[in-house]
C-alpha cells in the first residue's frame, strides 16, 4: 500500500504542476504607472475579449516560420514553461523573424516562444485592483525544445487583474535536439521541487 500511496500522490503533484494558472491574489502595489506594451488592446478591455481577439489570433496564425526553425505550435492561450529559460525581450510588433534572430545571437538558445500578454498599466494595489490593461509582445528564449505540452502557463490573478496570454507560437531551431542537463532530468525544475518537498512531508505524516 505504501508504494501505491506514494505513486498516487506523486501523480497528483504532476497534475498540479501541469496547470500553471494561479488564482492566488497578489497585492501591495502603489498604483504607480507601469511600462506600456506595443501590442493592441482589444475592446472591451477584458480578459475574455483578449482571449477571443481575432486580431491577436490572426497575427499568430499568419506569422511566418523563421528561416532555420520549425514551428512546434500555433496560436495557443498559454506561454511556455520549458527548461533552460534564457530571458525575453519585449517587441514592438509580432515579428517572428526578429525574435528568432535575437535567439540566434545567444549560443545556447534552442527555441523561441512569441506571444501577446495582457498586463496592468498600473502597479496593482488595493486602490487600483483592476486597472486598464496594456499588451506586451514577448519573445522568450529557451535552451531546450518548446512543445505544446510544456506550453501550459495560462496566467495568474494580481488582485482583481487577470494576466493572460494569447497568440502564442513556438519555434525550435532545426539543429536543436534538446539540451543535456535539462530535458532528461524530469522533475528537476524549481517548480517541481517545491511540490515534491511538501509531498514527501505528507507521505511521512500519513505512514506509520
Amino acid at each position: 500500500m505504501r508504494p501505491f500511496c506514494f505513486l498516487a500522490l506523486l501523480g497528483a503533484s504532476v497534475l498540479v504542476r501541469a496547470h500553471k494558472f494561479d488564482l492566488g491574489k497578489r497585492s501591495g502595489g502603489d498604483c504607480s504607472a507601469m511600462p506600456k506594451g506595443k501590442g493592441p488592446v482589444p475592446s472591451p478591455d477584458s480578459p475574455y475579449a483578449f482571449l477571443n481577439s481575432e486580431e491577436l489570433a490572426s497575427a499568430a496564425n499568419k506569422a511566418p516560420t523563421p528561416s532555420g526553425y520549425k514551428q512546434s505550435f500555433k496560436n495557443l492561450h498559454a506561454s511556455t514553461t520549458a527548461n533552460g529559460y534564457l530571458g525575453y525581450v519585449a517587441l514592438d510588433s509580432y515579428d517572428t523573424t526578429l525574435c528568432a534572430s535575437k535567439c540566434d545571437e545567444q549560443e545556447s538558445c534552442q527555441a523561441i516562444n512569441i506571444f501577446f500578454e495582457r498586463n496592468p498599466t498600473l502597479q496593482v494595489g488595493s486602490e487600483c485592483p483592476n486597472p486598464p490593461s496594456t499588451t506586451y509582445i514577448k519573445c522568450v528564449f529557451w535552451g531546450d525544445l518548446v512543445t505544446k505540452d510544456n506550453t501550459n502557463n495560462t496566467g495568474y490573478t494580481n488582485n482583481a487583474f487577470l494576466v493572460v496570454a494569447a497568440g502564442s507560437n513556438g519555434y525550435n531551431n532545426q539543429t536543436a535536439k534538446g539540451v543535456e542537463g535539462f530535458a532528461s532530468k524530469g522533475l528537476s525544475t524549481p517548480g517541481a521541487a517545491l511540490l515534491v518537498v511538501p509531498l514527501l512531508a505528507m507521505i511521512l505524516a500519513i505512514l506509520p
